[in-house]
Formats: structure tokens, sequence, C-alpha cells
């Protein structure tokens, strides 16, 4: 009986999903026009709201995250989303909206002081780390596509796209597994949730410069290290320095603006959470103007902040934002953008990069750039194992895989499906995975 009721949260989901899609395909059948009425518009976005809602409510019960049946919720909804997919420019700067606000929220959750004093090894593996694995796993989808005969050279500046976009992990995802677990070097724990966060800057920054890059540079169509070359002139190293350095100075600003208002408030005083969506836009916006760097300013102006006086009180309404309306819509709108013949015809090419992508290539990173630190005794081979295989793949890659869709260099249903297919599979392979290596290897109790 009690292994029956295990199984219930997953018929409810399931069920509810195939009958929703059942649904909205029946209404459409023979009322095309419903698509281009604005207040049936309205109606599907205040659906979008009420499933995240539910799902959200019964996903907790199952071992698969709330993201990925929000992902299977877009594709039961994918014929009633497809104005969305219409603006694709509107959809872009919403998720850039978004983005900030989620990238600011990530620097809320490090503790300043814990950062600074492990900044050397996160930033190398944030840093360092996003570049080998956008290099790395071009050269996976690149192999992969030559041997099962699907390469196609207009797809390459996809592959370098796509690949950038992945080198994201996300902290949000791996949150709930760290809280389940008693590290007997809780250092490790910070560190994992600090560098996490850092590489969804690391990886935004960089994908929007390669964005930049493959624009403005002239096509090139023989091989993917061709790409890259042009990256090491020194007048890349003056841009991208031009770029981090404005992106600190304008989260710094924004910073001082959090400061000013709410450091001084008195505990008695009520807060208002607008501030902490303002900034975030605030600071992205002047960061792209500047620079290009906004998502490196929104997180910067966030990591610089503590969660004390004022601040402390908003906290859980942003949480609940980011938890309960953003993240469920960016997963349910990412999930109704490829058709789902072409996810099913990338099937092969997605899984097994998938594969190849966490379990190898991620801990190669990983003990790559956190070598010089495991010499020197700071980290042991089972803290890095862990690190190796905390790294979900999640909702920054998600808004950077739709943003790059809506550039033409991109053939967006190719780099949509295979991102989808590796983030699916980071978010229910890993997070049951790595309780169980935790306390296999001596990390957690």
């Amino acid at each position: 009986m009690k292994t029956l009721k295990k199984f219930i949260p997953y018929l409810i989901l399931i069920f509810s999903l195939a009958f929703l899609s059942i649904i909205v395909r029946s209404i459409l059948h023979n009322n095309q026009r419903l698509l281009y009425d604005v207040d049936f518009q309205l109606f599907i976005i205040g659906s979008i709201l009420f499933i995240g809602y539910y799902i959200n409510r019964i996903a907790p019960k199952t071992i698969i995250p709330s993201f990925v049946w929000a992902i299977f919720a877009g594709m039961a909804l994918q014929p009633v989303l497809s104005f969305f997919m219409e603006d694709i420019e509107g959809l872009k700067v919403i998720m850039e909206v978004f983005g900030a606000i989620i990238l600011f929220a990530g620097g809320l959750e490090i503790p300043f002081q814990n950062f600074k004093k492990w900044f050397l090894p996160i930033a190398t593996l944030s840093l360092v780390g996003v570049i080998l694995t956008s290099i790395g796993f071009s050269f996976i989808i690149y192999g992969l596509m030559n041997f099962l005969g699907e390469f196609d050279a207009a797809l390459i500046p996809s592959m370098l796209i796509l690949s950038a976009a992945l080198s994201s992990t996300d902290p949000t995802a791996i949150i709930p597994t760290l809280n389940m677990l008693k590290f007997k070097r809780p250092e490790i724990k910070q560190i994992a949730i600090s560098e996490s966060a850092l590489t969804d800057v690391s990886g935004s920054v960089f994908t929007r410069f390669l964005i930049l890059a493959l624009i403005t540079a002239p096509k090139i169509n023989n091989g993917i290290l061709n790409y890259f070359v042009p990256l090491l002139q020194k007048s890349t190293y003056d841009a991208f320095a031009l770029q981090i350095i404005s992106g600190i100075l304008v989260g710094y600003l924004g910073f001082l603006m959090i400061k000013n208002f709410y450091y001084s408030q008195n505990h008695d005083e009520e807060s208002d959470p607008a501030l902490l969506i303002s900034i975030p836009i605030f600071t992205f916006v002047l960061g792209n103007i500047l620079s290009g760097a906004g998502f490196l300013a929104a997180f910067t102006s966030g990591l610089m902040s503590d969660t004390i006086g004022g601040m402390k009180k908003v906290s859980h309404f942003y949480e609940s934002l980011l938890n309960h309306l953003i993240k469920p819509f960016i997963f349910i709108i990412l999930g109704a953008l490829v058709p789902i013949s072409i996810l099913v015809d990338l099937a092969p090419i997605g899984i097994i990069s998938g594969l190849i992508f966490m379990f190898i290539l991620r801990p190669i990173v990983v003990f790559v750039t956190l070598s010089p630190w495991w010499f020197k005794h700071m980290f042991k081979l089972k803290d890095l194992l862990f690190l190796s295989l905390i790294r979900e793949t999640g909702i920054i890659a998600a808004i950077l895989i739709v943003i790059a869709a809506t550039f033409d260099i991109i053939q967006s249903d190719f780099v949509i499906a295979i991102g989808m297919w590796i983030i699916l599979m980071t978010l229910i392979i890993e997070p049951p995975l790595t309780p169980w290596l935790a306390k296999k290897i001596g990390v957690a109790e």
C-alpha cells in the first residue's frame, strides 16, 4: 500500500498533463483564430501561472524536480503557446529581465565572507571551467554529429553557443539536495553554492560575448577550433576585460542603492520589495549599455549585499517570486519552444552527449581547474568527486538557450532540442544520485 502511495503523485501529474494536452488540441482543432484573440492569450498566461502553482504543490512528492515537470507541461501546451513564438524579440526581453533577477538573487544567496575566503578556487572553477566546458562540449557535439552522419557546417555556430550556454550550473537545483545532507566539511557546501552561482554569471557573460563575436566574425566552415582562435587576440581580451570591469562597477552602484535604502531601515519599519526587483533590471540595462555585461552587474549588486535589516524581511518574498512564478514560467516556455518530433529525432545525440557531459566532461573540468588546491591538500579526492556531480544545468542555461535562439546565425530547433535533453538529464539523474554518492564516498553523513 505504501509503495502504491508513492506512485500517486506521478500518476496525478502524468494524467493531468496528458489531459491538458488533449484539451488544448481539441479546443484549437477548429478554432485556430483563438490564438490571436487577446482575451484568450491573457487566459493562457494565467493558466501558465496556475499550472506552475499546481506542479509546485505536487512535484515535491516525486523524485523528479518541479522544473522537469514544468518542461513537460510546456510540451503539453505547445499548440496554445505558439503566440509567444511569433514575438521572439519580446520573449527575449522577458528572458533577459528574468535572468537578471535570478542572477541578482544568486548573488544574495552567497555569504560574501565565505566567498572571499575561497575566491581563488571558486573563480578558477567558474571562469576557466566555463571556457573549458564550452570548448570540450563543442568537440563532443562535433564528433557525435560526424559519427552519426548528421554534421552540417552551418551548425557550428549553434554548437558553440549551445556549449557556452550549457556550461552554466544551477544553484537553485543543487540547494535542495545540499540541504538534505550533513557535511563533514561544511565549507564544501558553501563552495558548491558559491561556485554554481558564479558559474551562472560566467556562462552568461561568455555566451553573450561569443554571440557578439560570431555575429561580427567572418564565416568559417573548416572546424570548431578555428572559431575559438580569434578569441585569443589581444583586442578580444581587452573587450572582455572592459566587460568585467564595467559590470563590477555598475554592480557596485546597485549595491550602493541597496545600502542607502535598505541597510538604514529599522527592524520595525515596513520593507518594500520593489527596490529588489528594480535594482537587477536597472543594473542589467546600464551594464549592457556600457559594455554588454548586464548579467554580471546584476549578480555583483546582489553578491555585495547581505540579507540583513530591511532586506531580510523581503528575502522570503523574493524566494517565492523566483521559485513559484519566474522559474516555472521559464521552463514551461522552454518546453513549448521546440516541436516534439524534432526532440525525438535528436534524442540519440542529446542523450549520448548528455551522458558524456555529466560523467566525463564535468569531472575532467573540475579536476583540471582545482588540481592546484588538490595538490596543496586543500581539497581531497572525494571533495572533487562530489563537486563533479553536483553540477546540474538548469534555469540560466534555459534562459541563455532561448535568448540565443532569437539570433539569425543560430538554428533554434537544434539548440533548444539538444539543450533541453541536457537539462532534462542533469535534473533527473543528478539529484537522486548526488546524496547517495556523497554518503558513499564519505563527504556527508
